[in-house]
């Protein structure tokens, strides 16, 4: 009798290690996987809080030729959202004619502002100018530039 006792403790006390073990899997993958939905959900609410707009007039003259075969093309665009962007260049990825503008090959500056001119606030307006070669700008030209997931499209003729 003890012996089928001591067997049942045995496989009682064994059953108890492996729901043990299962229960901290499962909580374990349970907080994993409620952090990763709580870091997409911030990632998606800065990306829906963010809009920007081109506000360029195509038909004006945006480009001026600053020497050495270089032009300058200048936009105008204005964070119509309600997210507070960084002005910098890494906060804006850009593409002239399909060919990608680094950070060094354009220059971003908040307008009508006194205070830090590091922030682009809701309402406000940058000015950002790119440098390409003159060559690369035929007649139709196209810029397409992306900030926090927001994509924007401007057309003009030089």
């Amino acid at each position: 009798m003890a012996s089928v006792s001591t067997s049942h403790l045995i496989i009682f006390v064994a059953s108890l290690v492996v729901a043990a073990g299962v229960v901290g899997t499962l909580t374990t993958g349970v907080d994993r996987v409620s952090s990763a939905v709580q870091d997409g959900s911030l990632d998606v609410s800065q990306q829906v809080r963010t809009d920007v707009t081109i506000i360029s007039d195509p038909g004006s003259s945006i480009v001026v030729e600053n020497g050495d075969e270089e032009v300058d093309v200048t936009i105008h665009v204005r964070n119509t959202g309600s997210q507070t962007i960084p002005a910098r260049e890494s906060a804006i990825d850009m593409f002239l004619n399909g060919q990608f503008q680094g950070e060094e090959d354009f220059t971003i500056e908040v307008q009508g502002t006194t205070d830090n001119a590091d922030v682009w606030r809701p309402d406000e307006v940058v000015e950002i100018t790119i440098t390409a070669e003159e060559a690369d700008l035929d007649t139709d030209n196209r810029i397409f530039l992306t900030v926090n997931g927001d994509q924007e499209e401007f057309e003009f003729r030089s």
